[in-house]
């Protein structure tokens, strides 16, 4: 398995992490599996990213209550470290190791009705391979007519309150970039935006269609879940900040410019800080 370049932490707290996440993505849906898709008998279906991203495989747990018990449910990760105990699999669920960046081995092309992404951007690192090559990776392993459904955090789109705030969220944002973290894509006039903001896009060139896409904000009874959540990952991330070096600063100066300003945010919390990244969701299908 080649280098991980998942910068969050895998431990016990980092996973509880996770699965709120999860739960707040189901809150702000309203659906686990997009509704949009057809269920029938015998799907499979790929988690990619489950053991990081996908949320240490609860996604497809979740799935796996309400589905057919003919479903073939599928995780992927490039480390097992988050996998839940095998005694607790449902007999239709199986999980392997997989770097989603390079191409999908011969006996996964073409096998999925439908392959699952959820926050990608903390994987999104400056000379690592680009988000064009994650995409192509996983539409290589849809069947014709397959559906992608991806669930993303635009993190250049935040919702920051008050806005006395707004300066520490956009430095936490500085020192993600300056590490390596890239949120953003060069546009055609040389401009800087989110590489989310063009993701339907990146779709469409590998042949999908574009069946619903959402970018929004959370509602009011999912604010302080996704601040709670955020506020953990940032801390999550300038751990792991320290663990590396950078060749423009020290692992340690970017760490500690980014512990001084989550330092502001969360003294903020328990005086109603609001602090979001924005949601984005895009349901895409493989063309017959």
């Amino acid at each position: 398995m080649s280098h991980d370049d998942y910068v969050l932490g895998r431990g016990l707290p980092d996973s509880t992490r996770l699965d709120a996440q999860h739960l707040l993505w189901a809150m702000h849906l309203s659906y686990v599996l997009h509704p949009d898709i057809p269920i029938r008998e015998d799907m499979r279906i790929a988690d990619v990213g489950c053991g990081s991203a996908g949320m240490t495989s609860i996604w497809l747990l979740d799935i796996s209550r309400t589905l057919p018990r003919s479903t073939h449910l599928h995780g992927y990760d490039i480390s097992d470290s988050l996998f839940p105990p095998r005694s607790s699999w449902p007999e239709n669920l199986s999980l392997g190791l997989l770097d989603s960046r390079e191409d999908p081995p011969e006996s996964l092309v073409g096998q999925y009705d439908v392959v699952h992404l959820r926050m990608w951007s903390s994987n999104m690192r400056s000379g690592a391979k680009t988000v064009e090559c994650l995409i192509r990776s996983v539409t290589r392993m849809l069947k014709p007519g397959g559906y992608i459904q991806w669930e993303e955090a635009d993190l250049k789109r935040q919702v920051v309150q008050p806005e006395s705030s707004t300066e520490y969220g956009e430095e936490l944002i500085d020192v993600l970039q300056a590490f390596g973290i890239d949120y953003s894509r060069t546009a055609d006039l040389g401009s800087k935006i989110s590489w989310t903001k063009t993701l339907s896009a990146s779709l469409q060139r590998e042949n999908l269609s574009i069946i619903k896409e959402k970018q929004d904000v959370f509602q009011k009874f999912t604010t302080q879940l996704c601040t709670k959540t955020y506020l953990l990952a940032m801390k999550e991330i300038l751990e792991g900040i320290k663990q590396t070096r950078n060749e423009k600063e020290t692992a340690e100066q970017l760490a500690m410019r980014g512990e001084e300003a989550l330092a502001r945010l969360t003294s903020e919390y328990y005086k109603g800080l609001i602090y979001n990244w924005g949601p984005v969701s895009i349901l895409g299908q493989l063309s017959t």
